[in-house]
């Protein structure tokens, strides 16, 4: 056989090959079987639980003004108005700041004008993009301000009409609306304040910087005693980690800590209550300055991701650098650390680069059902005020500019979390401090009803 056949034969066996191991590597198709035990593929969660808007940012107390002598609370109706509102057909808005002086800005939110309305408060500003998510309300042009009060006029205006507002800000902006819903929402909750039952409050001007909305007469709330579990210190490490099967755990004293070398996490039980603190070694881009309305839809997703629900929370406020704080709520009212157990936490803390979490604090145990409770008599407006004037320093009446009932949350002997009712004021600072007497020492600010 001549060389130059046998070249052609070789040549076309390595042609043939060539095309079989091509036809074979596009037409393959792999079987994957199950792998096992394999966690870093999927972290797992605290909870199931996942949240929007409208539940973690809503008002923090709800206030019917009949006219400038008689106000009512009417927070027992606060999720009803705040879910009715979320249908509502908000259009155009316009800026009336510049009509009102000061006298007459704080008169118009607290219905000292005369006129009939309903006043939300919340418990800081919220963004107007983040109003705009949970509303329905579009606007051509873009309101770039933040609001803590909403006011519903029922009367005094010709087309259904809100109001957002900015107490710090000294702004109001007029919301037209597309229907008139507003007289359903008088006729529904609001036709006979009295006997819906609702609590008379009056309004005290002696500081100049706001108006205190105050009870006419004591109020009795609940004080509730609730189980409580820690949460194991494992789920965490499943939650917040990407890859768990990379991280390691230490111990300092009696604290856990976890870290996977750039992300670090200490659980802290000095109390006998857990603690979280996860810090991720980031820092924040001083150069960018984002958006309030980001950092708390970053904030929302950062906890529906790892299901970081696992008490009632909802978005309480924020610093001047965009740090943000949930706290915890028990029936409507926000919780706080009493004075014997300052180390319970009852907030989550988020520190926030552009994109990612830098530190992260928060509960590590879950409520749950409460085991018992008992109604306790809070001092009504005038000994309120009476506390506010004697005390010295940042809780004298002239640096109080809110007053809302709240729980301050302790352990007792048998372990169990008690939920006493509390008097608490917002000051001018943004702190807020249980309203105490300051002639006895440690208070003496609840009396049980017999």
């Amino acid at each position: 056989m001549k060389r130059e056949t046998v070249k052609t034969l070789v040549l076309s066996f390595l042609i043939i090959v060539s095309l079989f191991f091509t036809w074979s590597i596009w037409t393959f198709q792999p079987t994957y079987d199950p792998i096992e035990s394999m966690t870093y593929l999927e972290t797992l969660k605290l909870s199931d639980d996942k949240r929007e808007f409208s539940e973690v940012v809503k008002p923090q107390q709800v206030f019917y003004h009949e006219n400038k002598n008689t106000h009512y609370g009417a927070d027992k109706q606060l999720d009803k108005i705040w879910k009715a509102m979320a249908d509502w057909k908000l259009e155009e808005a316009s800026d009336l700041s510049t009509r009102y002086s000061e006298a007459e800005f704080l008169q118009f939110i607290h219905g000292l004008d005369g006129r009939k309305k309903l006043e939300l408060v919340f418990s800081q500003t919220i963004p107007s993009k983040t109003f705009q998510s949970i509303l329905d309300w579009e606007t051509k042009e873009a309101v770039n301000k933040a609001f803590d009060r909403i006011i519903i006029p029922f009367d005094g205006v010709k087309t259904p009409t809100v109001y957002f507002v900015s107490t710090q800000g000294k702004l109001v902006y007029e919301v037209k609306m597309k229907h008139d819903v507003v007289t359903q929402l008088q006729g529904q909750y609001f036709s006979n304040a009295e006997e819906e039952g609702y609590p008379r409050y009056f309004a005290n001007s002696f500081n100049k910087d706001a108006v205190l909305m105050l009870p006419e007469k004591k109020r009795v709330f609940n004080r509730f005693s609730y189980t409580f579990s820690n949460i194991d210190d494992e789920d965490f490490k499943q939650a917040l980690y990407n890859n768990p099967s990379y991280v390691s755990r230490g111990y300092n004293k009696s604290d856990s800590v976890y870290t996977d070398g750039s992300r670090r996490m200490v659980i802290e039980k000095d109390s006998g209550f857990s603690q979280i603190t996860y810090t991720a070694g980031g820092k924040k881009d001083k150069t960018i300055e984002p958006a309030l309305s980001k950092v708390m839809e970053q904030s929302l997703d950062y906890l529906n991701s790892h299901g970081g629900w696992t008490d009632d929370y909802v978005f309480f406020g924020h610093s001047p650098d965009l740090e943000i704080t949930l706290r915890m709520l028990i029936n409507n009212l926000p919780v706080f650390p009493s004075k014997e157990t300052p180390s319970i936490r009852t907030d989550i803390f988020q520190e926030w680069g552009s994109t990612e979490i830098i530190r992260y604090e928060r509960p590590g145990y879950r409520t749950k059902r409460h085991s018992s409770q008992e109604p306790i008599l809070l001092p009504d407006g005038k000994e309120i005020l009476a506390m506010l004037t004697e005390s010295k320093g940042e809780m004298n009446i002239n640096n109080v500019v809110r007053v809302f009932p709240a729980y301050e949350l302790q352990s007792s002997e048998d372990m169990n979390v008690i939920v006493n009712p509390v008097w608490y004021a917002e000051t001018k600072s943004g702190n807020y401090r249980v309203i105490d007497d300051p002639k006895t020492l440690g208070g003496g600010r609840q009396d049980g009803l017999e």
